[in-house]
């Protein structure tokens, strides 16, 4: 009770300044904002009429911070964090909101992303970001919208697409750790076709993934990470309304690690891995009439999983493939003030691993859907409402929904509520593995409230998030039965604050997350969460130069019981860009500047400071 009272004044004063700062603007200021977001509602709309708390990270913030891979991009957004077993491309999961990786679904141009393994986690950490347009986060229970997995939120990646003059681009860098990075692409329109490609290649050398003092019988030579990913996207206009279009886009990650359980003959210890993402994207969008689109999408994700340990003093590989096949087919009318969404989607999703030990794993199930929304503005009252039937072959069917309000106090001020439930379907290898699997799990299922208060004027968007969180039926592992089961519920209240805009000439981006998660049985913090996390950057140009930096903050959290608690940790990072001409730049960053010594996973080391420099060159 007192941690809940605790939440709720924290959750209060953010609230109360985000108002008082509201009073001393000019209220007759409008908003000139025109970022668009599509997630929050499956339509286009701009980011300041979005009801769920959404954030966009677009291309220019990719650029200004240079980061390499999605973990690191999202790692200062509200209520994201990751952990991560090592350095580059090594295992990682992410949490958002406080719900675990497989409580959050990720898309890449509306593909979605499922593992069907026993870990059912997609593997982020792979998923560079020399392909990427932008990225919207969508915090909260949206299943009502996307289906199964989203009860944290939904992590939608855009791959570059193309549009106006062909131009194209060469981008290289090298630094710390024996890293070499090498991308390069094209993209544009001729007459009603628009096109883009591009290919990324990264390796480095890195570090020994687990720390040798924590864990002496560990190797301690350095575990090295290799990508390769690539993008191609076209699309044509065959009449005035019409068009039909092609994206392929995918990620090859190997990687060098440690096994966690090692003995004194170092080198037999060796550990390899390969994951592979690809996704396949056929749509049709046609405007059917003035009022009325037609959006027909067929996709294909797959991800590709192999582990070799074979030259360890313990034998072992295993190689896993999941699939997942949709079919979506929307439909959107615009009547008046409303937008009414209505459409059905199947998925099927399969799973096919081996491993040396002869274990089999071969299912596959379908999912059928059917969804409807309805949004729009009347007044100063903006509303939306979507509703969700999901069919799931041998588990019971779900049913979500999602009542989302906004009174618009003031012109730049404005007062949003919500109410929301969702579910995640438990992956085939928790219900059929061979070891682990309990064909007797049911679906876990949250209920969310939400209220909050956006300001937004002219560039900038201050949004400030109470939430309450409650999982029932979480799945996991029970020690005591080797199975998986639902054993356990979750709840987890808390404020998000999410800030970016342009002040004083240089582009800014801040949040702030306090929140109690907690196994609502037990009453104990859940392992890996922070109560508390914070994050600043920003970047200004000064002449040729342009210069940004950013701090990040993440507070103590408990590990596994058998592991003491992660120690928090503040990260800063520095970047420089020089513009040499219209087609050419220098690039420089320095990550890690106070060279922190810190953990994301007990035993798994982190990087200290590292330097890189880099160029890029554009060409039209």
């Amino acid at each position: 009770m007192k941690t809940c009272i605790f939440n709720a004044r924290l959750a209060v004063l953010p609230l109360a300044l985000a108002a008082a700062w509201v009073m001393m603007t000019n209220a007759s200021a409008q908003t000139t904002l025109q970022e668009t977001v599509v997630t929050a509602n499956r339509s286009a709309q701009l980011l300041t009429d979005a009801l769920p708390h959404t954030t966009v990270i677009g291309r220019d913030v990719i650029d200004r911070t240079q980061a390499l891979d999605l973990p690191t991009l999202l790692a200062s957004e509200a209520g994201f964090q990751f952990t991560q077993n090592g350095g580059k491309g090594m295992t990682s999961s992410l949490f958002l909101r406080g719900s675990a990786s497989m409580q959050v679904l990720v898309l890449i141009d509306g593909t979605p992303l499922t593992k069907q393994d026993t870990t059912g986690a997609v593997s982020i950490e792979h998923i560079m970001l020399d392909q990427v347009d932008r990225v919207e986060v969508v915090r909260g229970n949206v299943s009502a919208i996307y289906g199964s997995g989203a009860i944290g939120g939904v992590i939608q990646i855009f791959t570059r697409s193309g549009s106006g003059k062909p131009s194209g681009y060469v981008q290289t860098e090298m630094g710390s750790l024996g890293s070499a990075r090498l991308a390069s692409g094209a993209s544009g329109q001729w007459g009603d076709t628009r096109f883009a490609f591009g290919v990324g290649r990264h390796v480095t050398s890195a570090f020994s993934a687990m720390n040798t003092a924590q864990y002496p019988n560990e190797n301690p030579d350095a575990d090295g990470y290799r990508n390769t990913n690539y993008n191609l996207a076209l699309s044509h206009e065959l009449i005035k309304g019409q068009t039909i279009g092609l994206r392929l886009q995918g990620s090859d990650g190997s990687f060098d690690t440690d096994g966690g359980g090692g003995t004194k003959d170092h080198s037999a210890e060796i550990y390899q891995g390969r994951s592979k993402l690809d996704t396949l994207t056929m749509f049709s969008h046609n405007q059917i009439s003035n009022n009325w689109r037609s959006e027909v999408t067929y996709s294909e994700g797959r991800e590709r999983s192999i582990y070799d340990a074979t030259l360890s003093l313990s034998p072992y590989s295993s190689d896993a493939t999941t699939r997942s096949q949709t079919l979506n087919v929307t439909q959107v009318l615009a009547m008046g003030p409303w937008l009414i969404t209505a459409g059905a989607e199947h998925q099927n999703q399969a799973i096919d691993s081996t491993d040396s030990y002869s274990t089999d794993l071969k299912h596959q199930r379908g999912v059928t859907a059917f969804f409807a929304g309805l949004s729009g503005k009347l007044g100063l009252n903006s509303m939306q409402f979507n509703v969700r039937h999901d069919t799931i072959e041998s588990l019971d069917s779900k049913s979500t929904g999602y009542l989302g309000y906004g009174f618009q106090v003031t012109p730049v001020v404005k007062l949003i509520a919500s109410l929301s439930t969702s579910f995640n379907f438990p992956p085939l290898g928790y219900l059929f593995d061979p070891y682990s699997g309990n064909p007797d799990l049911k679906p876990e299922t949250a209920h969310s409230k939400e209220i909050g208060l956006q300001w937004a004027q002219d560039k900038q968007v201050l949004r400030a998030t109470y939430f309450d969180t409650r999982v029932s039926n979480q799945l996991q592992y029970n020690f005591d039965t080797w199975l998986f089961d639902n054993i356990s519920s979750a709840t987890n209240q808390g404020i998000e604050v999410s800030y970016s805009g342009n002040l004083y000439g240089a582009d800014m981006r801040a949040s702030l997350t306090l929140q109690d998660p907690r196994n609502e049985s037990t009453g104990e913090q859940l392992v890996r969460r922070p109560r508390a996390m914070a994050s600043l950057g920003a970047s200004r140009p000064w002449g040729a130069w342009t210069l940004g930096g950013d701090l990040r903050y993440t507070g103590a959290r408990p590990d596994t019981s058998a592991n003491p608690e992660l120690s928090a940790f503040v990260l800063a990072n520095l970047t420089a860009r020089y513009t040499v001409s219209s087609q050419l730049a220098l690039t420089g960053r320095v990550d890690n500047v106070l060279d922190r010594q810190y953990q994301t996973a007990y035993g798994y080391n982190q990087p200290g400071r590292a330097f890189y420099v880099g160029a890029i060159w554009t060409a039209k």
